[in-house]
């Protein structure tokens, strides 16, 4: 049986509990001890590491920090760091919740509830084989476990998707949608105009079925789909 990488890169993680803030820290270096952390407990000094620290390969960020309330801390992120991704990590794990959070751009979802051996099994589905992670509450036990590739990562790619008749540059609009970018942000990587950018995105609603972007990640997750590097979105 194949076991998930552990991953290499860097973690911002924002709570602004001391004790589950040190206390995921350690756990984190624990079970992921290739991973680099650093710490924040408001959103001000999570935007002020984001903008001085260099980049981060993912910010796990609580729902509620004592700055910010709610999405506003998420939709702050990911309108000013569009291409790092963000998962949510947060006590209050109800289905609109979750679903809350993916319709605000977030890549995955991590119970607070979660076991250490969920927390791993989570942040490797995201960092290394770039899988969304939803939490049973949405996913319903019903996620892919597809088999490990050659370069240990797991997961079906997007390009599969031309099987029902997507384009490339509808797979390629895709990968940005499902990493929490917006048709604006979309449109000024690919130098289109957002009229084009909507086009593709409804394509691919209608092509698999989805009625909105935040089911079409829930599908997407289930069926056990990668995500495309976002650095290779930003470039680098």
């Amino acid at each position: 049986m194949n076991t998930p990488m552990n991953p290499h890169g860097s973690l911002l993680l924002a709570d602004d509990h001391g004790l589950v803030r040190h206390g995921l820290q350690l756990l984190l270096a624990d079970v992921l001890p290739h991973l680099r952390v650093q710490l924040a407990s408001s959103l001000a000094e999570t935007v002020k590491l984001l903008q001085t620290a260099g980049r981060f390969d993912l910010v796990l960020l609580d729902l509620t920090l004592s700055d910010v309330h709610g999405l506003a801390g998420l939709r702050r992120l990911r309108e000013d760091f569009p291409y790092v991704p963000v998962v949510i990590l947060s006590a209050q794990d109800d289905r609109d919740t979750v679903l809350a959070t993916l319709d605000a751009g977030a890549m995955g979802f991590i119970s607070k509830a979660a076991s250490p051996t969920e927390l791993k099994d989570a942040l490797n589905r995201v960092l290394v084989e770039h899988r969304i992670h939803l939490p049973q509450s949405v996913s319903g036990g019903m996620a892919a476990v597809p088999p490990l590739g050659a370069d240990g990562s797991g997961g079906r790619e997007l390009s599969e998707l031309s099987a029902l008749g997507l384009t490339e540059r509808q797979i390629e609009v895709l990968g940005y949608v499902v990493q929490g970018l917006r048709n604006k942000e979309i449109a000024r990587l690919l130098d289109r105009s957002e009229v084009v950018v909507k086009k593709h995105v409804t394509a691919t609603l209608q092509a698999l079925g989805a009625p909105n972007r935040t089911k079409l990640l829930v599908l997407l997750s289930q069926r056990g789909y990668r995500v495309p590097s976002m650095r290779a979105v930003a470039g680098e």
